[in-house]
């Protein structure tokens, strides 16, 4: 697999899941199969470094091919998009080529062995959140207890949610309080397999039942007593989360780019036929059109600005930050204005518009959520 070939093709899968918009716009379950469309792609592999069999390179070299893919597939399905962009962005915290003794051997080996099983066919995922939290993972409540003194071996307890890509990922990262600390660390979880009934400390508490994103599988779970590995470099949870370089911010972003575009294109084309047809705009509907034209290319304009940042090398957590919560604001005004001037069809399941409009407004909740975002935005805005 080469970036050049998964973005060659990833067009021709978007169109086909565009195709089928009306059946995929009502589901509530993702459908394995479409992840594995998505593994035959060779985009699994975009999260894993070249050493280790897969096609990333560097942030600078690798942010775009990865946003533009999920930007162009997220316009045919923003829900299996948006839940596979997690398997994108957890991987990144092992990109770090080495860490201080006397970690590093054990470090090297785990990393190894976590892109390995990518390379083998699994998909992370992460369900970091905890119900009263705010998003704020500083505030995780979950336990781990060690197997063993030394060990990274853990029994993980605690109530967690917003677990994207549940059924279809093999592992998920987390955050919990590991026995004697007060910080919370990265673990993960292997979940392949797990019965949900609770029999192996895994036991679903809530299915998915969003208004957007309906098919993201984003499931809440109670865990007692389960099975977690401990990151290699434990106690460093912040660098590790840095690593990613806010290229997960970016990732959310792009998803719903696309949802925008194929909202765009398919208003156009409507108001097109209308017109050909003899039919005169109305001023309101003249008005609106413009104002969302205008707001897509700075949501556009924005994305492209970000990207040109990283591929120069500046790595500015506000201005990823920045950009995810205007692309959050713009992109919900522009569906808002589109359902507007479409009439009352944006009402109907034959339209896709209302699902669409719900669909963006995830954005804003996505890590950072909207206080926690701005609180941080404020915050950063005021240091030298």
């Amino acid at each position: 697999m080469s970036i050049a070939s998964i973005l060659e093709n990833a067009p021709k899968l978007a169109r086909e899941w565009a195709a089928e918009r009306e059946d995929r716009q009502t589901r509530t379950e993702a459908d394995p199969a479409d992840y594995q469309r998505l593994q035959d792609l060779g985009i699994p592999l975009m999260a894993v470094p070249v050493e280790f069999g897969g096609t990333w390179e560097n942030l600078a070299q690798s942010a775009r091919p990865l946003c533009t893919m999920l930007r162009t597939l997220a316009a045919g399905d923003p829900s299996i998009t948006l839940s596979s962009a997690m398997h994108q962005g957890v991987l990144g915290s092992w990109r770090i080529p080495t860490v201080p003794e006397p970690f590093n051997d054990a470090w090297q080996k785990q990393r190894k062995e976590v892109f390995q099983t990518v390379v083998d066919g699994a998909w992370w995922g992460t369900i970091v959140s905890e119900p009263g939290s705010g998003g704020d993972t500083g505030l995780t409540q979950s336990r781990c207890v060690p197997e063993a003194p030394g060990s990274l071996k853990y029994r993980i307890s605690g109530q967690k949610h917003f677990g994207s890509g549940s059924g279809l990922t093999s592992f998920m990262t987390t955050r919990a309080l590991a026995e004697g600390e007060t910080t919370p660390d990265l673990f993960f979880l292997e979940v392949r397999n797990q019965p949900w009934d609770g029999s192996t400390g895994m036991r679903l508490s809530a299915p998915w039942r969003g208004h957007g994103m309906m098919s993201t599988n984003s499931h809440a779970f109670e865990f007692k007593d389960f099975p977690a590995t401990r990151v290699a470099w434990p106690g460093h949870q912040a660098e590790l989360m840095a690593a990613n370089s806010g290229l997960g911010g970016m990732s959310f972003t792009s998803c719903i780019i696309g949802v925008v575009d194929a909202a765009m294109d398919y208003t156009r084309q409507r108001l097109k036929e209308g017109m050909s047809q003899g039919s005169a705009l109305r001023a309101f509907v003249q008005v609106e059109w413009t104002m969302a034209e205008q707001e897509a290319f700075l949501i556009d304009q924005a994305w492209e600005g970000t990207l040109r940042s990283l591929e120069q090398g500046v790595i500015d957590r506000r201005i990823i930050l920045m950009t995810k919560e205007c692309v959050a604001r713009l992109s919900e005004s522009v569906l808002s204005r589109l359902c507007k001037l479409s009439g009352g069809t944006a009402y109907t399941w034959y339209s896709p518009l209302g699902a669409w409009f719900e669909d963006v407004r995830a954005l804003g909740y996505l890590r950072p959520p909207w206080a926690l975002a701005y609180d941080n935005l404020f915050n950063m805005g005021w240091q030298d």
